[in-house]
């Protein structure tokens, strides 16, 4: 999986906080962090821009 931010290599890693454990891509160059949440987020935010209508400038 290459990183979307900098095309560097993307791994698997565990994280863990005080109650839950879950497991993301890690960029080994630049350090992005990449699960399912963030995904979802992306996703979701993505789809809410392309369905903002694009403003026009009046001609005149």
């Amino acid at each position: 999986m290459d990183c979307p931010k900098c095309k560097g290599l993307m791994m698997m890693e565990r994280f863990s906080d005080f109650f839950l454990i879950f497991y993301a891509w890690k960029c080994i160059n630049c350090g992005s962090i990449v699960d399912r949440t963030i995904a979802a987020n992306k996703r979701k935010s993505l789809a809410e821009l392309e369905q903002q209508p694009v403003p026009t400038r009046a001609l005149g």
